[in-house]
């Protein structure tokens, strides 16, 4: 996986350098929210989203220093950064932390976080446009709205404390979770310009990676700690979430992630070589919960 880590470190800094000119200075009025904005995407994480969209465009015959791809994983993960910030509102999920840092609503306040996360939101739109792919923008924004990311919270929030179905749970993952990683993935092969069957084989691929995601973070928050999550562990079952071991067990929640793995890698043959970041991606979910 040392190649992996590498390859995670090399989109990360340039996720980082890219956000680091797009987003506002905190110094510029109002000073409050371009910090907040700030505060909360440099907060950490693995820019798993932002590998997803380049390792995609670079499989599909793309090169990394493409300023536009660059420009697309930024964007996806300013999306990703405003969906946690609402994510972990008090009339969300309320929660404390967020990769082992206080919230944006404590650090700050709910107001200016709902704020926040809207300006995110709509600056990488503002981003995207500048690329002057209709298709690619489309593609996000579906992932976004009540048919992915926004319908999936909803019924995650209706379902809390009631007695739900596996085909419930899986709704709201593959909406709330697996769109926007399904949307990173197409995103990098629509700017490569991937041919409509490898478009097929890579939306099937993000699924599945977004599904085993959501189902790996499911099980971590039953078995990991707060230390290495960087969010409180246990949240999901005293709020009542649904959840995969809630509704499955543990035993059969692990056994579907690497299902879903394995098919990811069956969805990339296609590629050859090409699909070597993509697949160890893939594996690298799987192996938080090994």
């Amino acid at each position: 996986m040392d190649e992996l880590k590498a390859y995670i470190q090399k989109v990360s800094d340039a996720t980082n350098e890219t956000l680091e000119w797009i987003l506002p200075p905190d110094t510029l009025y109002p000073a409050s929210i371009h910090s907040l904005m700030r505060y909360s995407s440099f907060a950490g994480g693995k820019r798993l989203r932002p590998c997803l969209v380049i390792a995609a465009y670079e499989a599909c015959g793309g090169e990394f220093n493409n300023p536009k791809i660059l420009k697309i994983a930024a964007a996806i993960e300013m999306f990703h950064t405003f969906s946690l910030i609402h994510d972990d509102l008090p009339c969300m999920d309320d929660d404390d932390f967020r990769r082992g840092k206080p919230t944006a609503h404590k650090a700050y306040s709910e107001a200016l976080a709902v704020l926040g996360g809207d300006a995110l939101c709509i600056m990488a739109f503002e981003v995207l446009a500048s690329i002057e792919r209709v298709d690619i923008i489309a593609e996000i924004a579906a992932a976004l709205g009540t048919g992915g990311m926004l319908g999936g919270q909803v019924v995650d929030i209706e379902s809390e404390g009631k007695k739900v179905d596996r085909a419930t749970v899986e709704y709201i993952h593959n909406n709330k979770t697996a769109a926007l990683i399904r949307a990173s993935v197409i995103a990098g092969a629509l700017l490569a310009n991937a041919p409509p069957d490898a478009l097929e084989k890579l939306s099937s691929y993000g699924n599945n990676v977004g599904l085993a995601f959501q189902v790996v973070d499911d099980i971590l928050d039953e078995e990991s700690t707060t230390e290495a999550l960087g969010k409180n562990v246990g949240s999901d079952r005293d709020k009542g979430k649904a959840t995969f071991p809630s509704i499955v067990g543990m035993e059969e929640s692990k056994r579907y992630a690497q299902e879903l793995i394995e098919n990811a890698w069956k969805d990339i043959e296609f590629l050859g070589e090409k699909n070597k970041i993509l697949k160890d991606l893939a594996e690298y979910i799987r192996i938080r919960i090994s």
